[in-house]
């Protein structure tokens, strides 16, 4: 039974995840948008390199693979990639390290997860310090998993106030924060 209901509630959390990512993108007509979501996608992490030119797609996402990215500068030059190809910005979804059920919503593999320490850490070295903002899901009341959006230069959420984004950007962020 347990591993039913769990299954049922990271189900239920990266279809949120997915809501998300097409308020980031805003999903407008016409948009070139990648979404990665099998490891098979991505490049050795050894060569980091997608077979795309530079500014292929307006939006990209990463969905839980950045954590197969085993060290800090890994994942950094996969960000770098992701940006390179991506026009107006990139979307990346990981598993909280430390959530309790972690274990069992990637078995083998919590020690590679992240934090949200880990994930602003991967920012704050990205050249041009891009406009990001990190969001997060709940399973059982805890946050399962975090999202982070980057936008590109140009391409930032216009700010209303100095305390809110637009109303689309914190539209997605209150739809995938709410449990």
């Amino acid at each position: 039974m347990f591993p039913t209901l769990l299954e049922q509630a990271m189900q239920h959390s990266r279809e949120r995840i997915r809501e998300a990512f097409a308020e980031f993108s805003k999903h407008e007509l016409k948009q070139k948008i990648l979404e990665l979501d099998q490891i098979d996608q991505l490049p050795a992490p050894e060569k980091v390199h997608l077979p795309y030119r530079d500014l292929s797609f307006d939006w990209v996402a990463c969905h839980e693979l950045i954590e197969q990215y085993t060290t800090h500068e890994r994942q950094v030059r996969l960000l770098r990639e992701l940006l390179r190809v991506s026009r107006k910005g990139i979307f990346i979804s990981t598993t909280n390290r430390y959530h309790p059920l972690a274990r069992w919503m990637k078995e083998g593999r919590k020690s590679t997860l992240l934090t949200s320490f880990d994930i602003k850490a991967l920012v704050d070295v990205l050249p041009g310090k891009p406009s990001w903002k990190l969001g997060h899901v709940r399973i059982i009341g805890l946050k399962a998993y975090y999202f982070l959006m980057i936008w590109k230069p140009g391409y930032e959420p216009e700010l209303v106030s100095a305390e809110t984004t637009n109303a689309t950007t914190q539209s997605a962020l209150n739809t995938a924060s709410t449990s």
